[in-house]
């Protein structure tokens, strides 16, 4: 089992919430709602993670949470967490 936990933006947009890693932007995602925006932010960073991984890239360290809640209060920050070993 492999357990990675990475910090995410959710911004609510019209009929959408947009997903946006501070340290892994190329795992941009969204969702119709937060639950499904969820379900999709898992998806990307497994993906993300494992395709670094299988190109032996190192995975970049995750951003502290409290830092990035004190830098951006107006914004809804939740730690994204998979086993990669699902994915």
């Amino acid at each position: 089992m492999e357990i990675v936990k990475y910090p995410a933006f959710f911004t609510p947009v019209e009929n959408e919430v947009q997903v946006n890693f501070p340290d892994l932007p190329e795992a941009f995602t969204q969702g119709k709602s937060m639950d499904e925006a969820m379900e999709f932010a898992k998806l990307g960073l497994a993906i993300t993670i494992n395709d670094k991984l299988g190109h032996f890239e190192k995975a970049p360290q995750p951003s502290n949470m409290a830092i990035l809640q004190a830098k951006n209060p107006q914004k809804i920050i939740k730690m994204v967490t998979v086993d990669l070993d699902q994915y």
